[in-house]
């Protein structure tokens, strides 16, 4: 991986450890997942076209690039939804840890089967390793601690392969012409459709769709879009460069950053177990950008 690769990757790891702290507070709230993801996808969407506009950044196979920003833009915003929507039964210092090994072990193994991404055995043993953090953070006392552990991790299981999935589609997009704002602006598009859709299936059409929100439910879907806009033009320049697999298993560090914040925030729970968890999936994650 080279420097410019690398810089973008660790822009877009404190971004999105911001913007996924917002959604920890979107759910603490108890306010809407889906008016939430509109406002994120929606305003950065729209920001995105008019630099789009103005650089005029379209490649000769540009309808190649649309399509698979609007599928991978569509999923990521059904996995957003999912992932706030888990976030409301589970901590954020169980949810994070368990994400950012789940989403980087399905990113690599599909990097390795679609886009033959090279990995040696170091970083194959880091992968086992990482499955080892789910036994450590999943326990019995989970259960007692927990609002509801099981349907919490079932949204988050359904949440990460979603996401997963959508940046391996990202990555397929941009293999046909680096158009980074171009990729952004479509999947923001479909981000936006999908959140309209959920937020017209939970209020009905009209202005009945966004009468439930208030001022605080809109400064936090504008911060949202604020470090959401940066952080996936971040990741787009990196994946146009980099490996998908070394790319992501970089960005997984954001969890830092919405656990500690989550912590001194919202006191959420925090002991040894959980501790020994976050410190095993750095290490898992220094065996595949390093081995």
């Amino acid at each position: 991986m080279d420097q410019v690769t690398l810089l973008w990757t660790l822009g877009s790891t404190v971004l999105a450890g911001l913007t996924l702290f917002i959604q920890k507070v979107v759910a603490e709230e108890g306010r809407s997942s889906a008016f939430n993801g509109f406002l994120m996808y929606g305003a950065s969407g729209a920001f995105a076209l008019v630099l789009l506009l103005v650089q005029h950044d379209m490649p000769a196979q540009w309808p190649l690039v649309v399509f698979f920003g609007l599928m991978g833009g569509a999923v990521h915003g059904l996995g957003n939804f999912i992932r706030i929507e888990s976030l409301k039964y589970i901590d954020s210092v169980l949810f994070f840890p368990l994400n950012k090994i789940l989403g980087p072990l399905l990113v690599v193994i599909g990097g390795v089967a679609l886009f033959a991404d090279p990995l040696t055995m170091m970083q194959y043993i880091g992968i086992g390793l990482s499955l080892t953090v789910p036994l450590l953070l999943v326990s019995s006392v989970e259960h007692q601690r927990q609002k509801n552990l099981p349907l919490g991790l079932k949204l988050l299981l359904v949440s990460t392969i979603l996401t997963a999935c959508s940046l391996l589609l990202i990555k397929q997009g941009l293999l046909y012409g680096s158009a980074v704002l171009l990729m952004l602006c479509a999947s923001q598009l479909a981000g936006t459709i999908a959140s309209a859709g959920i937020l017209l299936k939970q209020h009905g059409a009209g202005f009945s769709m966004i009468a439930h929100a208030d001022r605080r439910d809109v400064s936090l879907g504008l911060l949202s879009a604020f470090f959401g806009l940066f952080s996936a033009y971040a990741l787009f320049e990196a994946l146009s460069t980099g490996l998908v697999s070394l790319v992501y298993v970089i960005q997984a560090h954001y969890i830092l950053i919405p656990i500690i914040l989550s912590v001194w925030w919202y006191h959420d729970h925090i002991n040894l177990r959980k501790f020994a968890a976050v410190m095993v999936s750095f290490l898992a994650i220094t065996l595949l950008y390093t081995g």
